[in-house]
């Protein structure tokens, strides 16, 4: 995806791209029989393929160069018994190229891809992101393409515009041919808001200089609570770009407006009611889709300030977490705690982010938000009610645990006995 300011679609296709279809046969579009012709096999001659519509699909044949019959399939179509369909191919390299077959009604449309390999038509399914294929038909709204860059195979692009409660959100989803189907393309796949490309960014979040040292001291971190707090939003299949303050209990939303990339900095504006934030961001990470730090301007206090995520800005660690939860079950709770009695309790992280806590036959998960003084954070049951801890940090090496019970997943701790006092297996321990 160009991240450089610039607007419209055509900044997420490299610029060299042009659309297969100049490189390969013009579609044809019918009810009546239709064909074309192309190296579907890569054997250096061209078949011809025949089309016509049948009940229940449209009848596909392949003719070699002689005109003998050499394969035949039947690709999916709405129903009715006249349905407009269109043929098309795309060069796939030394493969030979690829047969698209669309039908298409108002209330639907069928798009199915098909690749001729040991005299045999064979469907190619289209997979998403999550690897799962694409149904053969749906209703329409999704145009369709084959964009080719000299020397390499044709990738097949969608493209829709709808709209949203941000504005008009175009979303752009790219498939590269993998052998035997045509695989989602993260990297030159995603969604433009009101002409403003959507990043895919790590989901975190982001405090000040004193909310992090705060964490890191593991004492008070009501405090750590009182100061603002930064998430940037990047969610591409919702048309939502926008920053989110949180700052003692209210909260700003800004969309953003303008958004650049050089390099592994990041500019962006974004408005607030008659304000407009600018942010600088650098960004690190695989892609650089990790924001590590972020200098706000223009909002006036609280909001103008250097952000980052938990784990940065701690001596020379490059690990970042999502939340300061996060970074609390991975840093502090992990490890084997003892209390007064002598009575032994391993804590260890469980799962990806967000982040639970497993102890003994407990799963538990880590809330900061939700905790008030003198209290620092909650461990509630990860089914939602049950029983938990309330937890108040004594530095990197003890903790005070009372012991609660919860109705759900967003109540209150009701406490059910006298704090427990617990101090890291050998460590020597200051408790404040």
């Amino acid at each position: 995806m160009r991240q450089d300011g610039g607007h419209g679609l055509s900044g997420l296709a490299a610029p060299a791209f042009l659309l297969a279809l100049g490189l390969a046969a013009v579609p044809q579009t019918a009810i009546a029989p239709a064909s074309v012709s192309a190296d579907l096999d890569g054997d250096g001659a061209a078949e011809t393929v025949t089309a016509s519509p049948s009940r229940g699909g449209i009848r596909v044949q392949v003719s070699d160069a002689r005109g003998r019959r050499i394969a035949e399939a039947r690709a999916p179509s709405p129903a009715g018994d006249v349905v407009p369909f269109t043929l098309t191919t795309a060069p796939i390299g030394s493969a030979g190229a690829l047969l698209e077959v669309t039908a298409s009604t108002d209330a639907s449309e069928c798009v199915s891809i098909w690749r001729l390999r040991d005299r045999a038509l064979a469907s190619v399914p289209i997979r998403d992101a999550s690897g799962r294929a694409l149904p053969d038909c749906e209703a329409p709204g999704w145009t369709w393409r084959w964009e080719s860059e000299a020397g390499k195979p044709s990738e097949l692009v969608r493209e829709r515009s709808q709209k949203v409660d941000g504005g008009t959100l175009v979303t752009r989803e790219a498939f590269a041919f993998a052998g035997f189907s045509l695989d989602a393309v993260p990297a030159r796949s995603g969604g433009e808001i009101n002409g403003v490309p959507i990043p895919a960014w790590y989901p975190e979040t982001l405090f000040t200089r004193t909310s992090l040292e705060t964490l890191y001291n593991r004492f008070g971190l009501d405090e750590m609570r009182r100061e603002p707090e930064l998430s940037i939003e990047t969610d591409a299949a919702r048309g939502v770009f926008a920053l989110r303050f949180r700052s003692g209990g209210t909260e700003l939303v800004a969309p953003v407006d303008t958004y650049a990339v050089s390099g592994g900095d990041a500019t962006l504006a974004a408005r607030a009611g008659e304000k407009t934030a600018h942010v600088t961001l650098h960004l690190s990470g695989s892609g650089l889709s990790v924001p590590l730090e972020a200098r706000v301007e223009g909002l006036g206090a609280p909001y103008d300030q250097r952000y980052a995520p938990a784990g940065s800005w701690r001596g020379g660690a490059r690990q970042v977490y999502r939340s300061a939860a996060d970074e609390l079950a991975s840093e502090q709770l992990t490890g084997m705690w003892i209390s007064s009695k002598g009575e032994r309790t391993s804590m260890a992280v469980e799962g990806d982010g967000p982040y639970r806590i497993r102890s003994g036959s407990s799963v538990l998960v880590p809330d900061v938000a939700g905790a008030a003084a003198p209290v620092d954070l909650l461990l509630r049951p990860a089914g939602g009610s049950g029983a938990g801890w309330a937890v108040t940090l004594r530095g990197p090496n003890a903790m005070d645990l009372v012991p609660c019970r919860f109705e759900s997943a967003d109540s209150p701790c009701a406490a059910g006995g006298p704090p427990e006092t617990l101090r890291r297996v050998g460590a020597r321990v200051n408790v404040r």
